[in-house]
């Protein structure tokens, strides 16, 4: 039989392609225009899947989502997203929305999503299945009781959340292989054991209050695993019941959603820091408009030493504005490694001559330790390059902002199976609390002066290529970078 879908968009012509695209894939596809309507058509008929914009007129798609919950919980819910809208798909994935697909549309994401759905539902249909059984297997022989249990295990390990069955004492009675691999756990334990390392249930549980109530809940947490890293999941439970209805069990099905989360950070940054970025483009601005001033201004009285110091300041601007925007666009864009073999040698030269006019210029004394040996590397060079510099760049603002001589080295190191690069300045250094926020994105200690753009992307660049970026620092002394690439 034909999946049946509910398709809800206010707008006309994408509810004709997606019905087509739909329709050509095997699914039977009924529409509606709008919230309202499909509530009416929802109440008539029963659909496996609605796939519904989160923005219409009227009755949006979050209250046509809570309305489907409420009345037909096992229908699964797409949402359609706009511009902007993550934060209402992020309620949605709460209100139990399965997933959620921004516009423009592309196929392949709609398939994984429309998957994802299957998924939850042949899941959900096998969970049902075996939980109504439950109780008899229980009271059946111990030959069958070992039997269903080995079934049960095998039916638990396909899904890919975390899944536990518990007792009324929050005892975990039964797990999934996903949560043994991620979880420090062991038999006998009770969840918030597991979770949080503690002694007692956690405010709110959602499991204890579907013990008192026989409902479903949902909750969000931060928990532990067993490698130490904390991941934010969003629990739900359903009650498993016996013969008379009483609650025996629990199940709670938990998904990792710290990506999300993330995202959902990230662009939160985004929104507080976009007038940093704007304010760094302004200054290059004000500088260009300097720099042709004095240039214009040297060609009327024809100083040609007025000409160069403003041509000086539009080449420093100039490639002050090409470090930006590469910058945003190695933070916005999703981008591997274009790697090519590089002498290391020339690799060096190209960055040393990219600092050295301004450490000069800040009378900042570069101390540089060149290879000897042709040594190559297997690298994406802009990209080495560019985190190199930036790390070069900023030890030249540190020694300028101590007011000081200063000096940096700039060292490089073979220890096979590596190549370790040394950035050592003795300028103003780093506050103890600011050494683990420095590689964050947008954190800069320079004020007005940093879009705190070129460290992260540092920072990612040499993780892109297996390597490692390390500093130590002491306030009014020294800041040394440690950064590691493999050599092959």
């Amino acid at each position: 039989m034909a999946v049946r879908v509910l398709l809800v968009d206010d707008e006309e012509g994408i509810r004709k392609v997606l019905k087509i695209y739909l329709q050509d894939v095997g699914y039977k596809v009924v529409t509606a225009d709008n919230g309202k309507k499909a509530v009416e058509i929802i109440d008539a008929e029963s659909f496996d899947i609605v796939l519904t914009d989160i923005r219409m007129p009227g009755m949006d798609g979050i209250s046509l989502l809570k309305h489907i919950k409420k009345n037909s919980p096992d229908t699964e819910v797409i949402m359609i997203t706009g511009h902007g809208d993550f934060k209402l798909a992020i309620e949605s994935l709460k209100l139990d929305a399965v997933d959620f697909i921004s516009k423009p549309i592309d196929n392949d994401i709609l398939e994984i999503a429309l998957k994802r759905a299957h998924d939850r539902i042949e899941t959900r249909k096998k969970i049902l299945t075996y939980t109504k059984n439950l109780e008899v297997l229980v009271e059946e022989k111990t030959r069958k009781l070992a039997e269903s249990k080995k079934r049960y295990i095998q039916l638990f390990n396909e899904s890919p959340s975390y899944l536990t069955i518990q007792d009324k004492n929050l005892n975990i009675i039964e797990t999934n292989r996903i949560f043994k691999e991620h979880f420090n756990y062991k038999e006998g334990m009770a969840c918030y054991e597991v979770y949080k390392g503690r002694n007692s249930p956690c405010p709110g549980c959602p499991v204890i209050k579907t013990f008192d109530d026989n409902q479903s809940h949902t909750a969000e947490m931060d928990v532990v695993l067993k490698d130490s890293s904390v991941r934010n999941i969003f629990i739900q439970t359903s009650a498993i019941t016996d013969s008379k209805g009483k609650v025996k069990h629990v199940m709670e099905m938990s998904t990792d959603v710290t990506m999300i989360r993330e995202l959902q950070d990230h662009l939160a940054s985004l929104g507080l820091h976009i007038g940093s970025v704007s304010h760094g483009l302004k200054q290059v601005l004000t500088g260009l408009d300097g720099g042709s001033y004095l240039i214009e201004s040297g060609l009327g009285k024809n100083d040609n030493q007025q000409i160069s110091e403003g041509w000086e300041i539009v080449k420093e601007k100039l490639s002050k504005t090409r470090q930006m925007v590469l910058d945003i666009l190695f933070h916005t864009k999703k981008r591997e490694p274009d790697r090519s073999e590089v002498l290391l040698q020339e690799l060096i030269k190209e960055i040393v001559s990219s600092i050295k006019p301004k450490a000069d210029q800040e009378n900042v004394n570069l101390k540089i330790d060149f290879p000897h040996n042709n040594i190559v590397l297997f690298i994406d060079k802009m990209a080495v390059l560019a985190a190199l510099s930036s790390i070069l760049e900023n030890a030249v603002d540190a020694c300028v902002s101590k007011n000081i001589k200063g000096e940096i080295s700039f060292l490089t190191q073979i220890k096979d199976p590596d190549i370790i690069f040394s950035i050592r300045d003795n300028g103003k250094g780093l506050d103890e609390n600011k050494k683990d926020k420095i590689f964050d994105l947008f954190f800069s200690d320079k004020g007005n002066k940093g879009t705190g753009l070129g460290l992260f992307i540092a920072s990612r660049s040499i993780k892109q290529h297996g390597g490692t970026i390390k500093v130590t620092s002491q306030l009014n002394q020294y800041t040394q970078f440690i950064v590691t690439l493999p050599l092959k």
